[in-house]
């Protein structure tokens, strides 16, 4: 499974989701100017900004970030992940560190400590900022929201009324366990509507009707054969906040008829067996309510 954190476009995917490091200058009143002017500039920055950064750190050197992803626990969970992104990266790269040359290996360090430094500042924002993206990361239910499908339909969080339970997908165009987990969807797409419900998709590199990354998805999902519905809304809305805090890409949720959450998100792709038990064991639990009604 790909890590990936992404801004408002971890691209989306990321994301989504540069950082300059600040270089030590050779006197001391240099430096001392350096940091002052730095940290104004990282005290102004927002939190999308900020992921925008990291993002593009780690697709910087795509190739052997993607190496570490395919290297980590297909069954690591959002309780693996360190509240400090960096860290976790940094333990992801030193659990992989014999498949990098030493160059590769202080380049995959290098990156990692800064986003580390970057979380730093993110948890350091102003409460109010921290509030908002928090409830977003935790989810209880999918905020409100206007969008549209990759066909330029209009939709809305009323799709979640219509069916007895919603299970939404979100994936980015350059994460292959994402791509390869595509006609499974489908298939489980097509099983579900006769229990009353639907896959929904949303990649997270389309949000803000970003074309370029509508055109990458379309393509994907008519090569797979998917045909199920992906959308996108506003990345500043609250849904898009919410789509920017996933940490871990695939991740698939399931919602009841009221667009609350319906156990723990899965993350990592359905086709895997285990994943796709632990899915199929939200789905009942949200027909169990939904038949309760």
């Amino acid at each position: 499974m790909k890590i990936h954190r992404i801004a408002a476009l971890f691209l989306s995917l990321v994301l989504a989701f540069s950082l300059a490091a600040c270089g030590q200058g050779a006197s001391s009143a240099s430096s001392a100017s350096s940091s002052a002017a730095s940290s104004a500039a990282a005290e102004s920055k927002t939190e999308e900004q900020l992921l925008a950064e990291e993002n593009e750190i780690l697709s910087a050197n795509d190739a052997l970030w993607e190496k570490v992803f395919s290297s980590m626990d297909k069954n690591v969970t959002e309780t693996t992940i360190s509240a400090n992104y960096g860290d976790f990266l940094l333990s992801a790269v030193e659990k992989a560190k014999d498949q990098f040359s030493d160059e590769e290996y202080k380049t995959l360090t290098a990156d990692a400590e800064k986003i580390r430094a970057i979380e730093e500042q993110i948890a350091a924002l102003a409460p109010a900022e921290d509030a908002a993206s928090s409830a977003a990361a935790q989810g209880t239910a999918f905020p409100k929201f206007e969008g549209s499908d990759l066909e330029g339909n209009p939709v809305d969080n009323s799709l979640f009324a219509g069916n007895a339970f919603t299970v939404v997908n979100f994936w980015f165009s350059g994460c292959k366990p994402c791509v390869e987990e595509l006609d499974d969807l489908n298939a489980l797409n097509e099983k579900v509507k006769a229990q009353g419900g639907e896959v929904i998709g949303i990649n997270t590199e389309t949000l803000d009707g970003n074309q370029q990354g509508i055109d990458a998805a379309k393509k994907l999902l008519e090569t797979t054969g998917a045909s199920y519905r992906n959308i996108y809304f506003a990345s500043g809305s609250e849904a898009g906040k919410f789509a920017l805090n996933i940490m871990a890409f695939p991740t698939t949720y399931v919602f009841d008829r009221d667009g609350n959450v319906v156990g723990q998100p899965l993350l990592g792709g359905i086709d895997k067996e285990e994943n796709l038990a632990a899915l199929q064991k939200n789905i009942d639990a949200a027909l169990a309510k939904d038949s309760a009604k």
